[in-house]
């Protein structure tokens, strides 16, 4: 299991100020050239992306993008990580999000743009585990209800028909013995990163011991925040589960659980493919417009 404290490594903006002072003291600069290379490194500093920021802030790196109504998109440098961020207004009665499968698309696999396509998405993001030979999905899914895929791999995001966000502990029980009859969408993933604020990684606890998911990679995931918006998160570079962890935490979500990445790493908004998989998926989870007159129905029913 990933030891927590080894996931930090050396941040990309880390100021290099101690190796030039070396230079300096080495080659015995004069006293004006040094007091020069001095204000040069005060003027770099203030000025640097992190110098002033607080562990905890967030930069936006690029202005919001509008994907439609409740929906926005920025590049977010928390916790030194560049994350690609999707907010979603679960609030919202017009927006549904769905787990698709390449199954109910008539296929074993598919590639990410067909998903996106052919459901016609607001946005998307690649979903759970799946082998990727026989294309088996490893961890529930749930549809309206519905347990179309059934494991006893990771905890679950869902919500319900209300639009009620929970986060249940299904680690170890496989789908089939839970009750799903008010649950609009489940998504089984792991490990999780965020529980009520804490990071708790506990990948091995959660049914996960595959070596690949311990390395270095490019990370998808899913948070909650406690305003009601769902964070669709992927970071384009390789990081590991910690570095992850503490991004989504510096994003300001209070729940979050990672889902499959590496090459399966897929995030897309309105007409923008922001993160491409270097592989045929086998399931996508997809934001779309509900039709009116639902948009209604499910209007009256939330409180």
């Amino acid at each position: 299991m990933e030891k927590f404290g080894s996931c930090f490594g050396k941040s990309p903006w880390h100021s290099e100020v101690g190796e030039i002072g070396d230079f300096v003291e080495n080659r015995q600069v004069g006293p004006r050239a040094f007091l020069l290379l001095l204000c040069v490194l005060l003027l770099g500093q203030a000025f640097s992306p992190i110098a002033s920021a607080s562990p905890k802030e967030i930069k936006p790196q690029a202005p919001r993008r509008k994907g439609g109504q409740s929906i926005s998109y920025r590049l977010i440098y928390a916790a030194g990580i560049p994350c690609h961020v999707i907010y979603i207004d679960l609030r919202s009665p017009a927006l549904r999000v769905q787990a698709v499968r390449a199954s109910d698309l008539g296929a074993r696999f598919l590639n990410f743009q067909s998903f996106v396509h052919q459901t016609r998405a607001l946005a998307a993001i690649n979903g759970t585990f799946f082998d990727v030979r026989s294309g088996t999905i490893v961890c529930n899914l749930v549809r309206n209800g519905r347990l179309l895929e059934s494991g006893g791999a990771g905890h679950t995001f869902s919500l319900t028909h209300q639009g009620r966000v929970r986060w249940l502990d299904t680690a170890g029980r496989a789908g089939g013995r839970i009750n799903w009859k008010n649950t609009a969408l489940g998504v089984s993933a792991g490990p999780t990163l965020l529980r009520k604020h804490r990071i708790v990684l506990c990948p091995e606890s959660e049914g996960f011991a595959d070596p690949g998911l311990f390395r270095a990679a490019a990370r998808s995931g899913l948070a909650t925040t406690q305003s009601g918006r769902l964070l669709l998160v992927s970071v384009n570079r390789p990081v590991r589960l910690g570095q992850f962890a503490a991004a989504m935490r510096a994003l300001g979500a209070c729940d979050a659980i990672n889902l499959d990445g590496g090459t399966s790493t897929g995030l897309y908004l309105n007409g923008k493919f922001i993160s491409k998989p270097g592989r045929q998926l086998t399931n996508v989870l997809v934001v779309s417009r509900r039709p009116q007159k639902k948009a209604k129905e499910i209007a009256r029913l939330r409180p």
